[in-house]
């Protein structure tokens, strides 16, 4: 047998490509483009593929199909919305006919109805390759003729036992597709299932528009009992989508919403499901329903025999009772009744948001002022109950954003709240209140008062006669909020901003106050930033953290990106000591120049006298430029146990000119009389019976000695001044002993 559900999905995959974009779109040409190769492929060997949808049961080719298969599910469902129970695709099928048949899917039903069902829909493209059929739901009896329709050769006889089984097998087939759609979504929660597809069903077992015999209402009591607890309730917030003809299905499953609702809310409390998860479903459940307060006397009954607490049960029927008011009627009941603490948490935040969105924002503020006012209370209920409502309003400061007025209350009673709540469980919304509120002024750049609240904070719990540890727990978790990436990242935005001196004064002490975690993040994003620019902000923005940004500096230092462990050499330059001269020296042997010669500058200026050994051992093999970089810092160290190995550069008659000049002038600046033998043999001037050195050489040797200063320097050097003969070169060793002009 062929692969039909493979090509169920590129026939379901194809339709989602064209809701989702246009037939220009490369996502949307490919998709059609793979449905109808296989297709192609699929009729190259047979003439024709028949697809029939029987009720729950769905046959290609003449083999019957897993229906539990969630894209052979879809594409029946997608044939029976719109009225069609079958397929024929022919061997000729052109792409053009494909993408028609396609773009016929895509159209709603009542837009498909409009130009003759998809049937009309394939004539007017002309469309010859596709037929749609409608099938005759009996056997095939021995004599009859076949009429134009195709007819299966064998379609079983259906008894009412059928019914739990096929309805529960419809039912699991449209929760699937509902679950695919979820994941595409990235929804979360119990939604509403579609259950049109249904109507082949109701078609099939001859359902009446009233209600059903009491076997038919006990098979399918049988198929929802069959449902797992969240099935269920999608299903019962689904009923509105059963076909209303004929009707007997829909009235024989709103029969049963009671005792079905019932046993769904108490198996899933007993699975450990929250009513927070539930409260949704069960008023969306109850809304459309007239006989809801029947209905929820059912539910109670069961939930209180089974142990479970019903009062989330009837607050939902208060919910859809409060929905039911005008604003207007709702605020008089929250104000003036004094309503506000019966609603639910999640009827509270629904008002206010209202209220937000209709820029109503001095109701807004009384009622928040409201709320603020039951956070001082002595009683804990209204003050578990406020605080959880703050919180929910602090995650607006973001978005949308509070009314002006509103959020400076807010935050300065959640600080003075959390620093004193004395139960745990109600100071944990204060704390999440807080936390939004402390992260939206970081995102949006304030970062003095972020850092100010913050400290705030931490100083009114400082002067707590009892230090709980859930309180210093939860301090711990709002300082953490600022170490989040995303907030990090806020806080280093701000240190490009045009305005240094605002950057000095406001961003750079908040970055030293978040100490390691910050100084980890400007390393990470110095690492990935481009832009030279801002790379120097990100370099100066290191630096003002000081020395607790050295741990972040030096675990970069294998990094594979030069410009980034150049950067760290630099840093360290300016913030790190001897101690971290034995993470630098390996460095000088780095790939890359630049950071070599940083690794040179680095190690001097950190270790002192404890970076020569490293220098001097690289003195030899060094490129050129590195050697240069080692002899300034050895000069600079006079480093006297460089002296050999600089000596033997200088005399060195191969060695570029350029390094012996240098050379020369470190030993001159090391300033240790070990070197006067090696720039007293530079110092000879070049004969026909000696071989002296260069005028270069020579000078930069006399340059040595009048660095070297000693007695015997000096002399050696005026002796070699009398010595020359006049020219350009005793002029320059007149300058050196200041006898210009002398004798």
């Amino acid at each position: 047998m062929k692969d039909f559900p493979r090509l169920a999905q590129s026939l379901v995959m194809a339709h989602k490509a064209l809701m989702m974009y246009t037939m220009s779109h490369p996502q949307a040409q490919q998709a059609v483009a793979a449905t109808h190769a296989l297709l192609s492929q699929w009729l190259q060997d047979e003439e024709k593929l028949q697809f029939v949808v029987i009720g729950s049961k769905v046959f290609a080719g003449g083999d019957p199909q897993d229906i539990r298969n969630s894209n052979v599910a879809a594409l029946a469902k997608l044939a029976t919305d719109r009225a069609v129970s079958g397929l024929i695709f022919e061997n000729g099928l052109s792409h053009d006919e494909c993408l028609a048949f396609l773009e016929g899917l895509v159209l709603k039903p009542h837009r498909l109805d409009e130009v003759g069902g998809l049937e009309g829909h394939l004539r007017s493209r002309f469309v010859t390759h596709i037929k749609v059929s409608q099938i005759r739901y009996k056997e095939v009896q021995e004599g009859d003729e076949e009429d134009e329709a195709p007819i299966l050769d064998v379609v079983p006889q259906l008894s009412e036992q059928d019914l739990a089984r096929l309805l529960g097998e419809a039912l699991r087939a449209a929760l699937a597709e509902l679950n695919e759609r979820k994941k595409a979504g990235g929804s979360s929660g119990i939604p509403a299932a579609e259950l049109g597809s249904l109507q082949a069903l109701a078609d099939e077992f001859g359902f009446g528009e009233g209600m059903p015999s009491p076997g038919r209402l006990a098979q399918i009591r049988k198929a929802l009992q069959g449902l797992e607890p969240q099935e269920q309730l999608s299903v019962l917030q689904g009923l509105e989508s059963l076909p209303q003809s004929p009707g007997g299905l829909a009235v024989g499953m709103r029969a049963l919403v009671g005792e079905t609702l019932a046993a769904a809310l108490a198996a899933a409390l007993s699975r450990g499901v929250p009513w927070q998860d539930l409260q949704h479903p069960l008023t969306e459940i109850l809304r459309p329903l007239p006989e809801r307060l029947v209905i929820l006397r059912i539910v109670t009954a069961r939930l209180r025999a089974e142990g479970h607490d019903p009062a989330p049960a009837e607050a939902a029927l208060r919910s859809i009772a409060w929905d039911a008011l005008s604003l207007e009627a709702r605020l008089v009941k929250a104000m003036e009744e004094d309503h506000l603490f019966e609603l639910t948490h999640e009827m509270r935040l629904a008002l206010l948001r209202e209220l937000l969105s209709l820029r109503r924002f001095d109701e807004f503020i009384q009622v928040q002022e409201k709320l603020l006012e039951a956070l001082r209370s002595e009683q804990d209920e209204p003050r578990r109950m406020a605080a959880r409502t703050l919180s929910g309003i602090a995650r607006w400061t973001q978005d949308p954003g509070l009314p002006l007025g509103s959020e400076g209350p807010l935050a300065e009673a959640l600080k003075a709240h959390f620093a004193w709540e004395p139960e745990p469980t109600i100071h944990s919304w204060t704390a999440q209140g807080l936390e939004s509120l402390v992260e939206a002024l970081v995102l949006r750049g304030d970062l003095v008062g972020a850092l100010a609240d913050l400290q705030e904070v931490e100083g009114l719990c400082a002067f707590l006669d009892e230090q709980h540890p859930w309180r210093q727990e939860a301090l711990a978790a709002l300082r953490t909020v600022l170490e989040r990436p995303h907030s990090l990242d806020a806080a280093i935005d701000q240190a490009f901003a045009p305005d240094r001196d605002a950057v000095i004064r406001d961003v750079h002490p908040y970055l030293e106050a978040l100490g390691d975690p910050m100084a980890s993040r400007l390393v990470f994003r110095l690492e990935h930033e481009t832009d030279r620019t801002r790379r120097g902000r990100l370099v100066e923005a290191i630096r003002s953290m000081g020395p607790g940004a050295l741990s972040s500096i030096l675990a970069v230092l294998a990094s594979p990106t030069w410009y980034l462990v150049r950067n760290a050499l630099t840093l360290l330059s300016d913030l790190g000591d001897a101690g971290s001269v034995p993470a630098v020296a390996p460095l000088l042997r780095h790939p890359d120049i630049r950071v070599r010669q940083s690794a040179v500058r680095a190690l001097w200026k950190l270790g002192g006298p404890l970076a020569a050994p490293p220098l001097v051992a690289r003195l030899k093999e060094a490129d050129e430029e590195t050697i240069q970089e080692i002899l300034f810092a050895l000069g600079q160290l006079r480093a006297v146990s460089g002296i050999q190995a600089v000596t033997e550069l200088a005399l060195g008659r191969r060695v570029p000119q350029r390094l012996r000049l240098q050379a020369l002038e470190t030993l001159g600046q090391i300033g240790d009389p070990a070197a006067l033998p090696a720039l007293l043999q530079c110092l000879r001037r070049k004969t026909l019976f000696s071989n002296g050195e260069e005028p270069p050489v020579r000078l930069a040797a006399a340059q040595a000695l009048a660095t070297l200063g000693t007695a015997e320097a000096m002399t050696a050097l005026d002796k070699a001044t009398k010595a020359e003969p006049k020219g350009e070169t005793r002029d320059a060793l007149d300058r050196l002993l200041g006898t210009q002009g002398g004798a």
